[in-house]
This record gives structure tokens, sequence and C-alpha cells, in this order.
């Protein structure tokens, strides 16, 4: 058996909880160099409040993906520490509002230098190492939430398999919505929008992307773009005509589909033409029925049909 530091990708676990360990108690001595006197655990409740003014513990929880008893404690250990003041929402006397308190806005200055000097010197890493480990985590996050390290290792080894969205796979991304949109159409706004900036289109907004491997190489993809936390839009479903027939196009609708789900998505929506018959043939065979929807952003969309989705229980 090879020696415990060699193990490499075996002992990931350990390896995170150590550098989780140790980028903490250095968090310590960098808030200490700018005289910003909290504890480095309350500073995402802290930023939010600085953004927003007054918000309510549901809503933090949910933009710091924190559970509400997480950011509960938190308040309570700010509002010892004399930072935090709370009062009665004027809308719905049942919800409570927390906000910074004077003294706590006073060091927001020195918050502000400790964010624009931790962003330099992750930058000056980046440099160092070549590895911009922020991206990194944010893509490795993103493909294990859903398909976590147990699922991976029983997988079968198929040809062509289904994977989330990577920085690697933009060109490809693109390219196969280009090559189709491009035999019949022209390019629109909102194509550019999300093929020229999928991260920050899609992704960043509470989206998904799947891309479609055939032996490792990108040959179909399928987006969910957000219209709101029920509602979804089925988009930018691509397959390279030199697999068309592998049954990828079905696949890739079934997976995102069952994305869908587990994002608990209630209805999903989608464009299309009446020139794509194959295509709109795939979209009855998983289930979507035609509808009379809103005006369409795209000129070519003649079609608009949805999907509800099974409720799923939270385990």
């Amino acid at each position: 058996m090879k020696p415990y530091n060699e193990l490499g990708h075996v002992a990931l676990g350990t390896t995170l909880r150590h550098l989780a360990t140790q980028v903490s108690k250095d968090a310590e001595n960098t808030y200490k160099q700018f005289g910003f006197e909290i504890e480095p655990k309350w500073f995402p409740v802290f930023y939010v409040l600085a953004s927003t003014g007054a918000d309510s513990v549901v809503n933090i929880a949910k933009k710091i993906s924190h559970s509400h008893v997480s950011v509960s404690k938190i308040i309570k250990e700010m509002k010892v520490a004399d930072l935090i003041d709370s009062y009665k929402s004027n809308e719905d006397s049942r919800i409570t509002l927390v906000m910074l308190n004077e003294r706590a806005l006073a060091m927001l200055p020195a918050m502000q230098n400790q964010c624009e000097a931790i962003d330099f010197a992750m930058k000056q890493l980046t440099e160092e190492t070549g590895i911009d480990l922020w991206q990194a985590l944010t893509v490795i996050d993103r493909h294990l939430r859903f398909r976590p390290i147990s699922s991976r290792v029983n997988e079968d080894k198929a040809d062509i398999h289904i994977v989330d969205y990577a920085p690697k796979y933009q060109n490809a991304f693109k390219a196969l919505n280009v090559e189709w949109i491009s035999q019949y159409w022209t390019l629109e706004e909102p194509d550019y929008n999300a093929l020229n900036d999928p991260e920050g289109y899609i992704l960043n907004q509470s989206g998904a992307i799947l891309i479609a491997l055939d032996k490792g190489r990108a040959v179909g993809c399928c987006a969910l773009i957000k219209i709101d936390n029920n509602n979804y839009e089925l988009a930018k479903m691509a397959v390279s005509p030199d697999v068309q027939g592998k049954g990828v196009g079905l696949l890739l609708g079934k997976k995102i589909i069952e994305r869908a789900i587990l994002m608990k998505v209630k209805r999903l929506y989608l464009e299309s033409n009446t020139v794509l018959v194959p295509a709109l043939k795939l979209y009855e065979k998983l289930g979507f029925k035609p509808i009379e929807g809103a005006v369409s952003p795209y000129e070519r969309c003649n079609v608009q049909m949805e999907l509800h989705l099974p409720h799923v229980k939270a385990k």
C-alpha cells in the first residue's frame, strides 16, 4: 500500500479539512491587521447587511446558503457583541428585521479595505500557482452538488455520459448552438448573451447547463435558465450531427428534467419552431405540451411548450 501522503484524491476530504482549518485560523490574523473586529464566521451576515441595510433571517440564510439555525445563532452572537439592531417589519409584524447598528457601520471602511487586500492577495496566489482557487472550488461544488463522489464510483463507464458545465466546455457550448441556429436563422441578442457568457447569464442566476460527452468529447448540451423560483426555461439544447441517432438528445432531455426536479422547479417552459420536427417530437416524448405563452424575445419562435414537474419532498 502507498504511504498516506501519496494517496492523492483518496485523501481529498482530509486535505480539504486541513486547508479549511488553515484558512480559518489565518483569517483571524487578517481581520486583526485591518482592525475589523468581528469573528470571521460572522462575515457573510455582516456583508449582506452592509449591502442590503436590513433583512430577515430567512432571506439572509438564502443569500449566503446557510441554514436558518446557523444564521440565527450568528445574529445572536452579533447582538451580544453590540453590532446588530432589530425591529418588526412595518409590512408584516410577524417578521423581524435585523440591521447593522452605528458601531458596526463605522467598521465598513475597514471591511472594504480588507476585502480589496484579500482580493489582491488571492490574485497574486493565482499568478504564482496558475490555479484560480475560487473558480476551481466553484466549479467542483457545482459538479458535486447533484452528482456526489459516492454516486460516481459505481457509474457505468458508458461512451456517452452527462456532466455539468465547466469553463473548458464554453467553446463547445457556443459552437454546438451556433451550428444548429445558423442552419435555419441568424443569432439574436439573447443567443449572444447566453453563449458568450454562460456563467454570468445562466449559472450565476441559479441556472444549470449539462454537457453530453462522447468518449470525452462534448457533443451535446442543454440549459435551464431561471424565469422565477418556480419556473425555468429549457434552452440551448443542441446535439452534434455526427452523433445524432445515438439517443444523445433524449438522454440530455431526461437528465435536464431530473436536474430540474432536484432543484425543486415546478414547471419547465421552452420555445421552438415548427421546422424543427425531430426536436418537437423529442419534447413531446419528454412530456412537454403545447401552450399559448407570452411574447418571445426570439423572432424564430412560433412554438411554446411546458412541462409540469412532480413535487419532490426534501429528505
